[in-house]
């Protein structure tokens, strides 16, 4: 349970803002210890305050907090990471607010479950270092679909790729995708009137190594896979991880109207 001192610091990576007055800022942000946050960012529409650019979007920060009855309030930031590059580049930028609006479509405010909450900032950390990283979009989307494999996993949704989720078989070809379960079909168990999604047994032992591989490592698929194979991939986990979110990307859907 978040401290009831009168303050507290905790680390935190900028998600959304939104303004509360002339000067002042509601900043939602993910943090290590406490999930999803909000903060009032006093004067930070002020040339001098000493906020400032600490409390822009998709910036990492420690920050120390003071307890108020509605909001808290964010006294110090200190920048941990700014992921510079994602701003100079609008594919890292828009699959980067894909991250933020699924953490801020599934987690809840406040979750008290520190360990996974810690689990998902390391992931999310990660996620948009890689994608800061990134020389090519088919590394963005590898950077993407590493997280979205990881994070609905870690937030109770995760998604099985090696046994059928019927018959409990092993999965050793071409089988199907279902969205509503969440997982692979093999082609005996294929039925009824869900939703499925032919997949290749090559993309489901991409999926599978992508899943299992440790976050900010690469795979052997990684200097393989082209664009096209990644974005595949990445639009089937949406589908996916749109069945739970309470809303739909806004950022991707910006990028679509823009080709």
């Amino acid at each position: 349970m978040r401290s009831i001192k009168e303050s507290f610091t905790t680390e935190a990576i900028n998600i959304k803002t939104y303004p509360l007055s002339d000067y002042d800022n509601i900043v939602v942000m993910f943090s290590r210890e406490y999930g999803l946050i909000k903060g009032i960012a006093k004067g930070v529409k002020r040339p001098k305050s000493k906020l400032g650019a600490r409390m822009q979007m998709l910036v990492a920060n420690k920050i120390m907090l003071k307890n108020g009855r509605n909001f808290d309030t964010i006294c110090e930031a200190q920048a941990l990471n700014t992921f510079n590059k994602l701003r100079s580049n609008l594919d890292k930028l828009t699959y980067s607010m894909y991250l933020t609006e699924i953490i801020s479509a599934i987690c809840t405010d406040c979750d008290e479950d520190n360990e996974n909450n810690e689990k998902i900032y390391e992931l999310f950390y990660c996620a948009l270092e890689g994608i800061s990283n990134s020389l090519n979009k088919t590394e963005i989307f590898l950077n993407a679909i590493k997280f979205q494999l990881k994070f609905m996993a870690a937030a109770g949704y995760g998604i099985e790729l090696e046994k059928c989720l019927e018959c409990g078989c092993e999965i050793n070809e071409n089988a199907y995708f279902s969205i509503a379960k969440g997982g692979v079909i093999c082609k005996n168990c294929r039925r009824g009137s869900d939703i499925y999604i032919g997949i290749h047994k090559k993309i489901i032992e991409f999926l599978i190594t992508q899943k299992n591989c440790p976050s900010g490592e690469k795979t052997c698929y990684d200097g393989l896979v082209d664009e096209n194979f990644c974005e595949k991939c990445f639009l089937l986990l949406k589908k996916y991880i749109d069945t739970y979110a309470s809303r739909p990307s806004r950022a991707l859907c910006v990028l679509n109207e823009m080709k």
